[in-house]
């Protein structure tokens, strides 16, 4: 048989090339199996990823994906070191792949940020900051390259937003590794991957209205529409489901969050989800209904693999007993808390806390914060009338007084009702570790700042990194770092 001549395999080779140049990077099969992942049907996407090329980044990206979400909804320990191996193994084919282009790039620092993730989850801090260092200088190099490529922008923008909200102190270490942190540039970065240009721009405007949430609270109410488009658009996309309903809890619209939760997707084909037994179990609680929290608070214990969220589920289940006058069964529970878990969520940390101090319980207090925190505020009011505050009265029970006071009258906009409640809650909190302190700064900040008066609101945010210890001095802090810098 006559060879043929290399001109013919030349050419050959260069249509082949073109052939594969030409073919989208993000096919439709690769589409359709990422919304499945997208939703948490993670065994429909596993079915279909079987179909797929094994030598492809994106097939190789969504594999991941699967474990990756795996890992971070059910938290099982159990199945961590099988799962992390698959996703370093990925790793390495990645790495190996013959055609490095912009989506090869991409996936390595996607992956590489998906193991990162997965090692802080599960306590492997040192590690995990060296792959976020590793999947940080891979985005940053490949959106030199491809500038244009909107994909890189996704996660980028929110590692720079993340970088940008760490305190002072840390600083040294991110110089060290080699990251900088910019808020007002990764917003930008992770509004531009919100295009639909952007195969993962529903991520993308995912992460952006929780991140908008936690970075702008004046934005909140822009975040939760964004975030309740995307759920009621796509209502059997749990993962959508859980966001909304995350972000309606955090701002005190309970009743809304507690709707989704009970008409969200329930079939076998999505990932078991405990977590969101918890989260039901205190908008249960904030309304005081205690047989319903407690339903669902023992549900997550049942099905929870993991080893956060286990004090403070034992926590909030003695509370819904105690407030319910079931003194034994209260009791035992908060018993349980210090023997279970681990103390490295602020959730848990309060729940450590509180068991440790092993102080009673004041009701009317605790009822008028769960009442606050659920959006019920004239309920809370209600409850706080029922407590009378007097000169005897222990000095950390009238410091929550006036902090959950004000917490309530700047939850119904009365602000200038708000204020001196805060300020009062301040001045009590004097040489303690209570948390009422720096909260109560942090919400001046707020308050200041909606009344446009930017130097007191500077200098409260200020005053809120200020306090050293306390249960949620990540948070505040992040949250007051993050104020200053829109200042």
């Amino acid at each position: 048989m006559a060879k043929p001549h290399p001109f013919f395999l030349l050419l050959i080779f260069w249509l082949l090339g073109h052939n594969l140049a030409a073919t989208p990077a993000f096919t439709s099969h690769h589409k359709a199996i990422y919304q499945e992942l997208l939703k948490l049907k993670v065994g429909n996407g596993r079915e279909l990823l079987q179909r797929q090329s094994s030598q492809n980044p994106n097939t190789l990206l969504l594999a991941n994906y699967a474990d990756f979400l795996e890992l971070c909804v059910q938290q099982n320990h159990h199945t961590y070191g099988q799962l992390l191996a698959a996703q370093e193994n990925r790793l390495e084919k990645l790495a190996d792949l013959p055609m490095q282009n912009e989506w090869t790039t991409y996936a390595l620092a996607e992956v590489r940020l998906q193991v990162a993730m997965s090692k802080l989850l599960f306590g492997n801090r040192l590690s995990a900051a060296w792959d976020f260092r590793k999947a940080y200088l891979q985005y940053k190099e490949n959106i030199q390259k491809y500038p244009e490529f909107t994909p890189n922008k996704k996660h980028l923008g929110v590692l720079q937003v993340l970088m940008g909200s760490v305190p002072d102190k840390y600083k040294w270490f991110l110089s060290i590794i080699g990251m900088q942190g910019e808020i007002k540039t990764g917003m930008a970065n992770l509004k531009q991957a919100t295009s639909k240009s952007n195969p993962f721009h529903q991520e993308a405007q995912l992460l952006h209205a929780v991140i908008l949430h936690l970075t702008e609270p004046d934005k909140q109410k822009q975040a939760l529409e964004q975030a309740n488009k995307l759920a009621s658009g796509e209502q059997d996309n749990l993962l959508f489901q859980f966001v909304s309903m995350h972000l309606l809890k955090k701002t005190g619209a309970s009743k809304e969050a507690l709707a989704i939760y009970l008409n969200r997707p329930k079939s076998s084909l999505y990932l078991p989800f405990p977590y969101l037994h918890h989260m039901a179990a205190d908008l249960y609680l904030y309304k005081a209904d205690y047989e319903k929290s407690i339903q669902e608070n023992r549900q997550f214990l049942k099905q929870h693999q993991g080893r956060h969220y286990l004090k403070a589920a034992n926590y909030k289940l003695y509370l819904a007993y105690a407030l319910s006058n079931h003194k034994p069964q209260a009791q035992w529970y908060l018993q349980q808390v210090p023997k279970v878990g681990l103390d490295e969520s602020e959730e848990d940390r309060y729940a450590a806390k509180y068991a440790q101090r092993q102080q009673p319980l004041v009701k009317p207090l605790m009822q008028a914060r769960l009442h606050s925190d659920g959006g019920y505020f004239q309920e809370a009011l209600h409850a706080l009338k029922q407590l009378e505050i007097t000169a005897a009265t222990p000095t950390a029970v009238q410091a929550e007084y006036y902090y959950r006071k004000a917490r309530i009258y700047h939850g119904i906009d009365s602000l200038q009702q708000a204020l001196p409640h805060y300020q009062k809650a301040i001045a009590l909190c004097q040489n303690t570790d209570l948390y009422f302190a720096p909260s109560a700064s942090l919400q001046l900040g707020y308050i200041y700042q909606e009344l446009r008066q930017p130097v007191k609101a500077k200098s409260y945010f200020k005053k809120a990194l200020s306090y050293k210890q306390h249960e949620y001095k990540n948070s505040i802090d992040a949250k007051a770092k993050l104020a200053l810098s829109a200042i």
